[in-house]
C-alpha cells in the first residue's frame, strides 16, 4: 500500500467517525424504515412518470386534463414528502455531509495544485499561492 493510498484509507476513517456522518447514514436508515415516506415517494416517481410520460406524447395526443391534474398531483406528494420529519432531518443532514466531502474535495484539490496542505482553506481566502 502506498502512502497516498494508507493517508486516503485514514480520512475514510476519519470522515466515518464524523458526526456529520452518522447524522446522515442515522437520517438515511429512519427514511428507510419509515414506511408511509417510502410509500409516498414511491408514488411520487410513479406520478412523476406518468406525467413526463403524456409530456413526450405529440401534441395533438395529450390529455391536457390529466397532464393537469398529474401535475398537481406531483406537486402535492412532494410537499407531503418534503413536510416529512424523517425527509427534513434527513436533508439537513445530507446538506453538512455534502458540505463536508465538498470541503474534503477542495482541499485535496488544492493541494494537488501545489497548496501548502498546512494553510490552504476550502474558501480559498487563507491559501498561500505559488
Amino acid at each position: 500500500m502506498t502512502e497516498v493510498e494508507a493517508a486516503v484509507r485514514q480520512l475514510g476513517k476519519a470522515i466515518q467517525a464524523d458526526p456529520r456522518y452518522v447524522a446522515y447514514w442515522n437520517a438515511k436508515a429512519d427514511n428507510d424504515a419509515d414506511t408511509e415516506l417510502q410509500n409516498d415517494i414511491q408514488t411520487f416517481n410513479f406520478k412523476k412518470m406518468s406525467y413526463q410520460h403524456e409530456t413526450e406524447k405529440l401534441e395533438e395526443k395529450r390529455n391536457p386534463e390529466k397532464m393537469e391534474k398529474l401535475e398537481h398531483e406531483v406537486q402535492e406528494l412532494y410537499l407531503k414528502i418534503m413536510e416529512n420529519p424523517n425527509m427534513r432531518a434527513f436533508e439537513t443532514a445530507k446538506q453538512a455531509m455534502n458540505a463536508m466531502m465538498q470541503e474534503v474535495d477542495t482541499i485535496l484539490s488544492l493541494c494537488a495544485n501545489g497548496e501548502d496542505p498546512d494553510k490552504c482553506h476550502p474558501d480559498l481566502t487563507n491559501c498561500t499561492g505559488n
